[in-house]
């Protein structure tokens, strides 16, 4: 069983009772005395001051999201890196009881939140020049690191001392930096069509920012064309002019990454095409499917296996130990 955001919220108001590690944090608050959250596809997060430091605490909204980001966030902990924060999984971090009395415990996602400006702040506040250097500076070093945020937008990015940091690594992979080419693309077209008019050169004409959409309790960002959104009767996807594509009778859906979406119906998690079509039946409790490696690993009854991109299984079921 998963947490709910109502379960998240407590344990951010009583940490002592609720985390292990995190006893003395304390959640930012907004203006009804209730904690800040700021929901994705997979995770809820808060932002919390613990140990002198700000931090960001994510809660898992499904059973694959922590395993979806386990890989990362195991390599970024073994890296010695100025371009990226800590990030780190609290493995059974935060207790909490079930309708019938059931003791458990979820994992949490932990990132530091370095001190500095957002996006929008240093484009106030710094020249034009200095902020297309520091995008071109940030370009080059993740392509050493051989790091892919894919999901690199302005909310994304921390301005400190004179670089940005990259933040919130849940979409991230080792593997072909390329990737992040298009996002870096439209975050220069940003800085210069906030510059001085002057200054702004014809990338600004190609700048064409996502409409917003109306009529959801939630809308992600567009990724490859569709959106996921979330409305009364569950989660599907829409297209940028908000026509639907993929209605909305899921119970949790991911957005779609090389052609595939993670999701999740009543009978349990599966992965879909940009047609609707399952390419994997929803009958799995957990699938991890990789856009850079393009293989799927779901499980069974606390077992493993691989699929390929097809949906074909390549591996029998067998001990999670046994998984890359």
């Amino acid at each position: 069983m998963t947490p709910t955001i109502q379960t998240f919220t407590r344990a951010l108001l009583t940490p002592d009772l609720s985390f292990s590690h995190l006893t003395d944090a304390r959640v930012q608050l907004g203006p009804e005395g209730l904690p800040q959250l700021m929901r994705t596809t997979r995770f809820v997060e808060a932002t919390v001051q613990w140990q002198g430091h700000r931090w960001l605490l994510s809660m898992p909204l499904s059973p694959s999201a922590i395993v979806s980001v386990e890989r990362t966030a195991s390599r970024i902990g073994r890296l010695n890196s100025d371009w990226l924060s800590s990030y780190r999984i609290l493995t059974g971090e935060m207790r909490w009881t079930t309708p019938t009395g059931e003791e458990q415990h979820s994992d949490l996602l932990l990132e530091y939140l370095p001190e500095g400006l957002s996006f929008e702040e240093a484009l106030r506040r710094e020249p034009t020049d200095r902020l297309l250097e520091a995008l071109d500076r940030l370009q080059e070093a993740l392509r050493r690191l051989e790091f892919a945020h894919n999901n690199l937008r302005p909310r994304n990015l921390r301005w400190v001392g004179d670089r940005f940091i990259p933040m919130r690594y849940q979409d991230a992979r080792f593997g072909h930096p390329e990737n992040d080419a298009p996002f870096f693309e439209d975050l220069r077209a940003e800085v210069l069509r906030r510059s001085d008019p002057m200054q702004v050169s014809d990338v600004t004409a190609e700048y064409n920012p996502l409409c917003r959409l109306t009529g959801h309790l939630w809308t992600s960002q567009l990724s490859e064309g569709l959106i996921c959104v979330e409305d009364e009767s569950g989660y599907g996807f829409v297209d940028a002019e908000n026509r639907v594509v993929i209605p909305a009778t899921l119970r949790w859906a991911n957005d779609f990454h090389e052609g595939r979406a993670e999701a999740e119906t009543e009978t349990g998690m599966g992965l879909l095409d940009r047609r609707g079509q399952w390419v994997i039946p929803p009958v799995y409790e957990i699938v991890d499917y990789d856009p850079v490696e393009s293989n799927v690993y779901v499980r069974r009854e606390g077992l493993w296996a691989e699929f390929d991109y097809l949906g074909r299984q390549q591996s029998q079921f067998g001990e999670r130990s046994a998984r890359p």
